[in-house]
């Protein structure tokens, strides 16, 4: 893609070199926007097809791409994979769970705040004694927090029926 754009911007405006660079630049374009939905559509049908209950942070996107990493947020495309999981999921009778995104990193499975800078990979906490990686903590915070929005939404529901 880089070496294309280079190719239109060395080029004469007007010239037919030019139109055929940018030709090229738009199927450049239109490969990588394949490639990128093709991914997202087999990882979502993988993750549907493999697990009942499906865990995701709600988070803030349109944010989130405003700040420093707007090119690499844009460039994943999370949106689009987000939605295609959601309407997979619904189709497939799998449950998809969005979970507030607040202190999934920071925060142990035993509850406990354990504070760390982006720089620390490994989580220690000092209450429970767990330490492992801290992606792999927050991925559990995660899916605890998710099972117990579905366990308090099934509880909910059983008392609006006794009701």
């Amino acid at each position: 893609l880089r070496r294309k754009q280079r190719s239109v911007s060395r080029k004469k405006k007007g010239s037919k070199s030019r139109k055929d660079a940018v030709i090229n630049l738009r199927k450049t374009h239109e490969k990588i926007k394949n490639q990128r939905n093709d991914f997202a559509h087999k990882l979502s049908t993988k993750l549907v097809k493999e697990f009942d209950l499906i865990a995701i942070e709600d988070l803030n996107i349109k944010g989130l791409a405003k700040g420093i990493l707007a090119k690499q947020i844009h460039d994943v495309a999370w949106n689009s994979f987000f939605q295609k999981l959601e309407y997979k999921a619904e189709n497939a009778g799998r449950k998809l769970v969005k979970v507030n995104p607040n202190g999934t990193s920071q925060t142990c499975i035993c509850g406990a705040r354990v504070e760390k800078t982006l720089a620390q990979r490994w989580h220690h906490c000092r209450t429970c004694g767990l330490s492992l990686h801290r992606d792999i903590v927050s991925a559990k915070v995660i899916l605890k927090r998710a099972v117990g929005q579905t366990v308090l939404a099934r509880d909910l529901c059983r008392w609006a029926l006794s009701c």
